[in-house]
């Protein structure tokens, strides 16, 4: 069975090695450095803490060569990111009132049946907004999907085939951090979710929001002032019942218990959990089988330890 390690930030502290320390088949690794953009590839760093062959996929340069060289694939690419951002910009609108409705009831004074039914309800329809818009999400992306299907030109299934001949001779796969959204449209636009399903996996911030079912954006604090959390797409599903927050001490503010209170009760039964730098999950056989500086957020608005279960 595959071993998947998820890691924080790899700054300050780099916790790279430990998955290579822990013993398991790793003699051959490739690496996913799409989420670098223009910077992809730029491993020599990775190759000495891990001091193992490396490949990288190049997803972020063979996909620009094939929709640069592809009109019709290009065209089909832009037309779902122009929808993609037309649903995410309406899902905010509709978003920022009723978490602005929850986080008041949360907040609110008065008899505490009556303000625990109305918790719960304004809870269950933010639910039912996130469910509704990663709905709208997947079905941008089938309908895309079945495009790209119908015009599949030549040079996409090259580099599809070539990408596969790379991971047959691989055990383990490397995914590095960076732009979430352009690394999970890379991995998606080559349709490699299953095929990394099947290696051991080791990743870190962006690379392991990728694994989960679901990719939440977060940050509490942003120059432009607070921002909720809000469902970005569907994940690879990888690594299933968990919403990954990494370097949430610098981008969640955990000392607001009503909004860490309210962050775990909208994602539940997923366990959300915070991935810091220096700290280190690993997930085999469907199971937590160790946790290091791992938190899971809960639903008094504290920070509880993950454990091995």
């Amino acid at each position: 069975m595959a071993d998947y390690y998820l890691l924080g930030p790899q700054r300050p502290t780099v916790n790279l090695a430990a998955p290579f320390a822990a013993g398991g088949d790793h003699r051959s690794v490739a690496v996913v450095s799409a989420g670098w953009q223009d910077a992809e590839g730029d491993i020599d760093d990775v190759h000495e803490i891990v001091r193992r062959p490396l490949v990288d996929l190049e997803l972020y340069r063979r996909a620009e060569q094939v929709l640069e060289t592809d009109a019709g694939l290009n065209e089909i690419y832009r037309e779902r990111q122009d929808r993609l951002q037309e649903q995410q910009r309406l899902y905010r609108i509709r978003l920022r009132q009723s978490m602005h409705a929850a986080r008041s009831l949360l907040r609110a004074d008065g008899d505490a049946a009556i303000l625990a039914h109305e918790q719960r309800h304004a809870i269950s329809q933010q639910r039912a907004l996130d469910r509704h818009h990663l709905r709208r999400i997947q079905a941008i992306h089938s309908e895309s999907d079945l495009r790209i299907a119908a015009h599949r030109p030549p040079s996409l299934t090259e580099h599809t085939a070539e990408i596969a001949d790379i991971l047959a001779g691989c055990e383990t796969i490397i995914i590095a951090g960076g732009n979430v959204a352009v690394l999970l449209n890379r991995i998606r636009l080559f349709s490699l979710g299953p095929a990394l399903a099947r290696k051991n996996i080791i990743a870190w911030s962006a690379g392991t929001m990728v694994l989960a079912d679901k990719v939440v954006l977060f940050h509490d604090n942003t120059p432009e002032g607070d921002r909720d959390a809000e469902v970005f797409d569907a994940g690879l599903g990888i690594v299933k019942g968990f919403v990954f927050l990494p370097d949430a001490k610098r981008r969640l503010d955990l000392g607001d218990k009503v909004r860490t209170a309210l962050f775990c009760r909208r994602f539940a039964p997923a366990a959300c959990l915070t991935l810091d730098s220096g700290s280190l999950m690993r997930y085999a056989d469907g199971r937590v089988a160790a946790a290091h500086g791992v938190r899971r957020l809960s639903r008094s608005g504290s920070l509880r330890k993950m454990r091995a279960r």
